[in-house]
């Protein structure tokens, strides 16, 4: 933790999966509390995590085109032409928003944002 928190006041964003919440994680957690503030977050929030939306975009464009994969390694390669493809907007965009939906779900308590 301390590459990525070298100052030690970061925050980690714990989604909440039920892997995520295993007695060995969380103990884990409890002994780096002063490295790092552990964000609880709700869980299946999606729309909090920016490479959701990543995927979700990769997801259109693959439905999108036809034929449908024959096989898994034609899907292989045709996610892989799609991940290749997207623009830096695609990456950035989701990410910049981020400082908002945060401060939205501390200004909710952790609810449901829009």
């Amino acid at each position: 933790m301390a590459l990525v928190f070298p100052t030690r006041n970061g925050i980690f964003h714990q989604d909440n999966a039920s892997c995520h919440r295993a007695r060995i994680v969380l103990e884990w957690f409890e002994e780096l509390t002063d490295e790092f503030h552990l964000m609880s977050w709700q869980p299946n929030s999606p729309d909090l995590n920016p490479m959701e939306h990543i995927w979700d975009v990769m997801e259109r464009q693959l439905r999108a085109q036809t034929p449908p994969c024959p096989n898994i390694s034609t899907l292989r390669d045709r996610c892989l032409n799609i991940w290749y493809n997207l623009s830096a907007v695609m990456y950035q965009k989701p990410v910049a928003s981020m400082p908002r939906r945060v401060a939205a779900v501390f200004k909710a308590k952790g609810r449901v944002i829009e």
